[in-house]
């Protein structure tokens, strides 16, 4: 790449004649284009900087305790408090655990008593299939067939 840039070759041009050289897709002009830059300005190392994490923007120990004090601060408050988007709060927020429900910030984890009603309501669930199923293996081994045994079944 140096040496087309010594050269004078257009991005265009190097990019073709490495992919020539080196196989398909092995470049393309906007690489060039960005080395030729990096080579105009003295920095002639191809190896590329460390970028390292964008800066938090908002410290979630912080938000923790905000949240914790005033559970019912819409995200535009909280958004204006910090000083971002709304869209930036939401994703700090999941990031603590937190979603929203009837206007305040709680937990996103069940407790004890909410996980017991999912599993009993499941269970429930499960146990209707069953019957579903059960009776409509019943109706297809007798050979009878009625919409109505067809509908109780479904719905």
């Amino acid at each position: 790449m140096e040496y087309e840039f010594r050269r004078r070759s257009k991005a265009a041009e190097t990019a073709r004649n490495i992919n020539d050289v080196y196989g398909a897709n092995t470049t393309n002009d906007r690489t060039i284009r960005y080395l030729f830059a990096r080579f105009r300005s003295g920095n002639f190392d191809l190896r590329n900087e460390p970028r390292g994490r964008p800066k938090m923007l908002v410290d979630n120990d912080e938000l923790k305790v905000i949240v914790g004090a005033d559970d019912s601060q819409t995200t535009a408050e909280l958004a204006a408090a910090f000083e971002v988007s709304t869209r930036t709060i939401l994703v700090h927020l999941r990031q603590i655990g937190k979603i929203r429900k009837l206007d305040k910030w709680v937990p996103h984890e069940l407790n004890e008593r909410q996980r017991e009603i999912r599993v009993e309501a499941c269970l429930a669930l499960l146990n209707r299939l069953a019957l579903d199923r059960i009776a409509l293996l019943l109706v297809a081994k007798n050979g009878f067939y009625s919409t109505i045994a067809s509908t109780q079944l479904v719905g």
